[in-house]
C-alpha cells in the first residue's frame, strides 16, 4: 500500500467508510502482497505506524563464587589477646616468674593492660614462650604481689621503697604508687602496744580451752622464747613475732595472716592448716617444720631455711622464696603458680617440685 492509497483512506470521514476503502485495497493488492517481503502498516486517522523492536535476550551470568585462602602464618609474635586462665612466663631482667593473665590484668590502667589486654600490641615471645621485660626483676615481686592482692607491707628501707616506686611508676601502676604514697603519709609513730611477757603468755595458754583459743591479734610477742607450746587455734593476726623461739610449738589452724615472723626459729613446729597469707618469714628457720595444707598465699620467706620442711598440698602462690633453702623440701601437689624461685638454693634437690 503506497503513500497515495492512505491518503485516500484517511479522506473518509467514518470508519466504515475507511474499512471499506481497505478491504477494496486489501483484495485488489492482495497477490502483491503475498510475493513482497516488506512488510506495509495502515495508518488511520494519521497514527503514528507501530514500532517493531527485536525482543531482548537475557544474559544468564553463573554467580560467582568466592574463595577465601586462609593462611596460617607461625612466628614468635604472640597475639597480645590471651586466654584469662593461661599461665605467663615473665623474665623480668633475667629473674624468671610466673603469674596467670587474669592477675596481669587486674590493673586496667597499667601498661600490662595495653600489652595483654587490649590487642594494640604485639609481644615478643622467646623459643620456649618467656616474655622478656627489660627492667630490674629484684623489686618485681612487689608489682606482682600488688597485682594480685592489692596489698604490700610498708617497706621500710628508704632505697627498696624509691625502687619499687620506680618500677610502679615505669608499668604504670597509679593504684600501687597511690597506695605506697598513703603508706609513707601515715607512718606516724603508732601508739605504745605493752609488749607481753612469757610468764604471761604462759599464764594464757595454761587458762586457755580448746573451745576458746587464745586471742593475741596484733600482739607484741617479739624476742620471746615460746617453745614447745600449744597454740593450736590460736587467733595471731598481725602478730609481731619476730625473733621468738617457737622450736616445737603446736600451731596447727593457727591465724598467722600478715604476722610478722621474721628470723623466728620454727623448727620442728607443727603449722599444718595454718593461714599465712601475707606472712613475713624472711630469714626464718623453718626445717622439719610442717607446713601441710597451710594456705602461705603471697608470703615473704626470702633467705628462709626450708631444708626438709613439709609443704605437702600448700598454697604457695605468689609467695616470694628468693634465696630460700630447698634442700629436701617436700612440695608434693603444693601449689606454686606465680611463686618466685629466684636464686633458690638446692632447688634441684627439692621434692615432687611441679613448676
Amino acid at each position: 500500500m503506497n503513500d497515495e492509497q492512505i491518503t485516500t483512506i484517511n479522506n473518509h470521514n467514518t470508519l466504515d467508510e475507511q474499512e471499506d476503502e481497505i478491504n477494496k485495497l486489501t483484495t485488489s493488492s492482495s497477490s502483491s502482497t503475498s510475493s513482497s517481503p516488506s512488510t506495509s502498516y495502515i495508518t488511520l486517522n494519521n497514527a503514528p505506524p507501530p514500532t517493531t523492536t527485536q525482543p531482548k535476550i537475557p544474559i544468564i551470568t553463573p554467580p560467582t563464587t568466592t574463595t577465601t585462602t586462609t593462611t596460617t602464618t607461625t612466628s614468635n609474635t604472640a597475639n597480645t589477646t590471651i586466654n584469662n586462665d593461661s599461665i605467663l612466663k615473665l623474665n623480668i631482667g633475667g629473674e624468671i616468674y610466673y603469674t596467670t593473665v587474669s592477675t596481669i590484668l587486674s590493673d586496667s590502667n597499667s601498661m600490662f593492660y595495653l600489652m595483654f589486654g587490649t590487642g594494640r600490641f604485639n609481644v615478643q615471645k622467646g623459643d620456649d614462650g618467656t616474655i622478656f621485660i627489660d627492667r630490674d626483676g629484684r623489686y618485681f615481686h612487689y608489682i606482682l604481689n600488688w597485682l594480685r592482692s592489692k596489698f604490700i607491707p610498708f617497706i621500710k628501707d628508704d632505697a627498696i621503697r624509691d625502687s619499687v616506686m620506680n618500677e610502679a611508676k615505669y608499668y604504670q601502676i597509679t593504684s600501687l604508687i597511690e597506695y605506697m604514697q598513703y603508706q609513707i603519709a601515715s607512718q606516724a609513730p603508732p601508739p605504745d602496744i605493752e609488749k607481753f611477757s612469757q610468764k604471761e603468755i604462759l599464764q594464757l595458754v595454761n587458762l586457755s580451752h580448746p573451745n576458746q583459743p587464745i586471742q593475741l591479734p596484733s600482739a607484741n610477742l617479739s624476742g620471746l622464747d615460746l617453745s614447745g607450746l600449744n597454740l593450736k587455734n590460736a587467733n595471731l593476726r598481725f602478730a609481731n613475732l619476730e625473733g621468738s623461739l617457737l622450736k616445737y610449738c603446736n600451731l596447727e589452724d593457727a591465724n598467722l595472716e600478715s604476722a610478722n615472723l621474721k628470723n623466728c626459729d620454727l623448727r620442728f613446729s607443727n603449722i599444718s592448716c595454718c593461714s599465712l597469707q601475707r606472712a613475713q618469714l624472711q630469714n626464718s628457720q623453718l626445717q622439719y617444720s610442717s607446713f601441710v595444707g597451710s594456705n602461705l598465699s603471697d608470703a615473704e620467706l626470702c633467705d628462709a631455711q626450708l631444708q626438709s620442711a613439709d609443704f605437702q598440698s600448700a598454697n604457695l602462690q605468689g609467695s616470694n622464696l628468693q634465696g630460700a633453702n630447698l634442700l629436701d623440701t617436700n612440695l608434693q601437689n603444693a601449689k606454686v603458680q606465680g611463686t618466685s624461685f629466684s636464686r633458690v638454693l638446692n632447688v634441684q634437690r627439692a621434692k615432687n617440685l611441679k613448676r
